[in-house]
């Protein structure tokens, strides 16, 4: 009897090994350090990850916690279209992936989408390229960052004003722009502008009517950087920049007045030397680290990642 009751436990357990997918150690913290680990992703990496996927999770179904029925269910109730269509159906799938067949490229492209969508679909998601915030990251194949905004008036906007549709989002966009006098949005491209810097460029003008003095003084000058001949276009094929994601950050008065300090710099560089924001920018940022080793590798790092200009 014994004999065939070891037999039936062994079934259920095999069966129930089976049964696990990729969705049940990403709908769960220790779940998503252990699918982590097992891939050599570990300590502040692994904590960095548990955090922007727990982040996406919140925006998507409004808490940090999901079981897998619920995480479906809130993917097949996004409004999507077109790219976000086509990530949504492969990120249900490498959900669906058995436990026993899961490798690192299902892992990280699976929470890279998690993010996406929740950047696209969610609430208060400000995403980063991991490349410019986490190397180690990047290297794994992450491709976003979550950035956690606290600043009261950005989360006010993201919360309230911000749309979450994207359809809805690329309107607000367009009204302001046009509004504000900073350019024509029907006229730019996703090469100029992808889809996951979009709440950024949103918020940016957003904060350009309701932020606080600091952040305005900072709109301001990104503003003057952008204007050519009389003529604004913050999102200009001419003198690319993405300056304006620089208000997603959370920044002290001080990091603020020192921003707006280097870009009005950098405008008045540009003037002078004829030159692109990209080059007035670097020739500013090599000029202030003359005679320092530390801002010489930190301003051959940015110019080498371009973080600002692709």
């Amino acid at each position: 009897m014994y004999k065939y009751l070891l037999i039936l436990c062994l079934t259920i357990n095999v069966s129930y090994a089976s049964a696990v997918k990729l969705v049940d150690y990403l709908v769960s913290g220790s779940g998503i350090a252990e699918i982590l680990a097992k891939q050599g992703i570990k300590g502040n990496d692994a904590k960095q990850v548990q955090s922007y996927v727990a982040s996406s999770l919140m925006a998507l179904g409004n808490k940090s916690s999901l079981s897998r029925e619920e995480l479906y269910k809130v993917l097949s109730a996004l409004p999507v279209t077109g790219h976000d269509a086509d990530v949504r159906k492969g990120l249900q799938m490498i959900l669906d992936t058995d436990a026993d067949k899961i490798q690192k490229k299902d892992v990280v492209n699976a929470i890279n989408n998690i993010i996406y969508l929740a950047n696209r679909h969610g609430k208060s998601v400000i995403i980063a390229c991991a490349e410019c915030v986490n190397e180690s990251l990047a290297k794994e194949g992450f491709k976003f960052t979550v950035e956690t905004v606290k600043n009261a008036s950005a989360t006010k906007l993201l919360n309230e004003v911000i749309p979450k549709n994207p359809a809805q989002l690329n309107t607000f966009i367009s009204g302001r722009m046009k509004r504000l006098g900073m350019g024509d949005y029907s006229k730019v491209t996703p090469d100029m502008v992808a889809p996951e810097d979009e709440k950024s460029l949103a918020l940016f003008l957003g904060l350009a009517e309701s932020g606080s003095a600091d952040q305005k003084a900072l709109v301001a000058s990104i503003k003057k950087l952008s204007t050519k001949n009389g003529k604004t276009n913050i999102i200009d094929p001419k003198n690319p920049h993405k300056f304006w994601k620089v208000l997603a950050d959370d920044m002290s008065p001080q990091d603020m007045a020192g921003w707006t300090k280097t870009l009005d710099e950098v405008s008045a560089r540009a003037e002078k030397d004829g030159v692109t924001s990209e080059e007035a920018f670097y020739r500013t940022l090599k000029d202030k680290a003359q005679g320092n080793d530390y801002l010489t590798k930190q301003y051959e790092t940015l110019k080498a990642k371009r973080c600002f200009f692709k």
